[in-house]
């Protein structure tokens, strides 16, 4: 089962979707997965059977995906499920402050970045007998008390808009420009909150567009490149392979749902 849901209106600036994943009869298991790096962080709860890390490790019960730079890898297991709460760069600074420079290229414990007892808060509300509509309310029920309860950062807003600007393919001076702030602040503000800085963060968002591009076959895939050869140098660089090397490969149940057919938050994530 693949599904993507909303989450309560109130919680859109934060919060993409919930990407709920399941193969509870071990269809895939022992199956390759690769994700893509993308401009936002992760929040996973794994209600089945943890999955294999790209170490071998299984992953741990509750997780957070900081800012990555390049592909990840894991593997199925049986009894998969879980769901993954795609979170904005305003919802990463926001719901989990302070943790950027820590969670960049990594992926952590979430009991041992908030605390035991919240994330048992967290594991209590999300039951693997819950339909995925009733985990996604207690998913914002939760979060809702993290946004009223948690240390507000003032930079949110300035970060905010600034990676809109990113987001919509401007520079980092002109992202700058947009929240109010020199270049050399934006960096230092990136890399105290996101634990990257803005010129990766604008790389990270013309890979996406380029990734979708290649994935649905809509838009031109190399906007935003100085050329063709630039284009090929960031894949290679941050996926490990060429657009046109991927463009001959089918595509995976996970990337046809979560990209190219889904109408909730439809990023390339899964490759």
């Amino acid at each position: 089962m693949f599904l993507a849901l909303p989450a309560a209106s109130r919680l859109a600036p934060f919060v993409q979707a919930y990407w709920f994943v399941e193969d509870l009869p071990g269809e895939h298991v022992g199956r390759l997965i690769r994700t893509s790096p993308v401009p936002a962080a992760v929040m996973t709860v794994n209600l089945g059977r943890a999955n294999t890390a790209d170490n071998g490790e299984l992953v741990p019960k509750t997780s957070l995906l900081g800012l990555q730079s390049k592909c990840r890898t894991w593997r199925s297991c049986a009894d998969t499920y879980f769901v993954m709460v795609m979170l904005t760069i305003a919802g990463f600074v926001r719901l989990f402050p302070h943790t950027g420079p820590h969670s960049a290229g990594a992926l952590l414990d979430l009991a041992a970045v908030i605390g035991e007892k919240d994330t048992q808060c967290l594991i209590g509300g999300v039951d693997v007998e819950l339909k995925p509509e009733e985990i996604a309310s207690q998913l914002d029920q939760w979060l809702f008390s993290r946004l009223g309860n948690g240390s507000h950062i003032r930079e949110s807003e300035t970060i905010a808009l600034a990676h809109d600007r990113l987001h919509n393919g401007g520079s980092v001076d002109s992202a700058a420009n947009s929240a109010g702030i020199g270049r050399r602040q934006l960096n230092r503000l990136f890399h105290r909150h996101l634990g990257v800085s803005p010129k990766e963060i604008a790389d990270l968002e013309r890979l996406q567009f380029s990734l979708k591009g290649v994935q649905t076959g809509r838009g031109d895939p190399v906007r935003g490149f100085a050329d063709q050869a630039h284009q090929i140098r960031n894949w290679r660089r941050r996926l490990g392979f060429t657009p046109g090397a991927y463009a001959r490969e089918p595509h995976t149940p996970m990337a046809e749902y979560f990209c190219v057919d889904a109408t909730v938050a439809n990023i390339p994530f899964y490759l």
